[in-house]
């Protein structure tokens, strides 16, 4: 069986979004042995997506008077390559149509350097709230355009992290002869994980993806999606083996089953509407994410293992840091130790 690894959220947006919040959660996820720590990315954010889209913290913990902060990814993981040395950091995922692939791509390359080439540089089209808090519009990208605009970017900086002298053609970017300098520590590049859930996304990754980062899909559909990414990948020409099965999954964990679940449906409940898939049945969320005992929690992990998932991306649900510590120790002690 490959490796299964366990990454933390830590929560660069949110209601209890700080600096300090945000270097609390990456070095206790290091000390208590989870293998990553992830960010996620919007440059546009609004008050009204802080307080229904919640990607870390609680519903609990928003307050009338919390303004809509949301720590920068690629900055914030600057940062935490001096606060960490082992844990792998990773972004899931860069709005990739907003950002410049020029730029991203020496950034990306810099970072890789700051991390000592421990950077997973996650990459999507953009969700639905990217729509909803009008970030296309204002960076001036058409809606319609954001899947070509992310398969050229992702090659774009291909090109740039692999050749001296580097040149690229597309529709949406073209630059010829460009010497841009470091080029990343891991060799061509750090891995490059597709965001998205449907189908295109799976290709996408087969196609010109190290790795698959859905959040929103039960065991089977991810079983299903990860057949199509190895069968994409064959068609290419690419080692399907050499991809990594990846999700993003909301979390909470208890001794008690019930106690979990009254931690989990409010915030699942306020973020129903905002995710990339309407949630019209909190049955639905229940599931495709990971809640409830440390033994409901063995098994739903297990059943993702099954459907060849080898890393975790786990979004806590937690109204205090102290509750996320607690969470994240009972998760290191009574989970992770199964896979080692």
């Amino acid at each position: 069986m490959s490796k299964i690894s366990f990454g933390v959220r830590v929560p660069n947006s949110g209601p209890l979004t700080s600096v300090a919040n945000i270097t609390r959660a990456a070095e206790e996820a290091e000390q208590m042995g989870f293998d990553s720590i992830f960010l996620h990315d919007h440059v546009v954010w609004s008050t009204e997506m802080h307080r229904h889209h919640i990607s870390s913290g609680a519903h609990e913990a928003l307050v009338d008077d919390q303004s809509a902060d949301f720590y920068e990814a690629l900055t914030t993981v600057g940062y935490l390559a001096a606060k960490t040395s082992r844990v792998q950091i990773g972004v899931a995922c860069l709005v990739m149509p907003t950002r410049n692939p020029i730029y991203a791509a020496k950034q990306l390359a810099t970072l890789d350097h700051l991390t000592n080439g421990r950077l997973i540089a996650g990459v999507g089209l953009g969700s639905k709230a990217s729509k909803e808090s009008s970030e296309f519009d204002v960076f001036g990208v058409p809606f319609s355009a954001r899947a070509r605009m992310t398969d050229e970017y992702i090659d774009a900086m291909r090109a740039i992290w692999e050749q001296p002298l580097a040149s690229y053609c597309g529709r949406h970017i073209e630059f010829k002869d460009a010497e841009i300098f470091p080029k990343p520590l891991q060799k061509p590049g750090p891995p490059v994980w597709v965001g998205g859930w449907t189908d295109a996304a799976a290709k996408r990754t087969g196609r010109v993806g190290d790795g698959w980062v859905p959040g929103w899909l039960s065991p089977a559909e991810m079983a299903r999606g990860a057949e199509i990414v190895r069968d994409t990948a064959a068609e290419m020409g690419r080692d399907p083996e050499a991809i990594t099965i990846a999700v993003e999954k909301l979390t909470v964990i208890d001794r008690d089953h019930d106690a979990a679940m009254a931690r989990a449906i409010p915030t699942v409940k306020t973020s129903s509407n905002t995710y990339e898939r309407d949630v019209d049945q909190i049955q639905f969320a229940l599931d495709r994410h990971i809640f409830g005992s440390v033994e409901a929690v063995r098994q739903r992990v297990g059943e993702f293992v099954e459907a060849g998932v080898t890393h975790f991306e786990l979004k806590f649900i937690y109204p205090t840091m102290d509750e996320l510590t607690r969470q994240m120790e009972l998760w290191a002690e009574e989970i992770i130790p199964l896979y080692r």
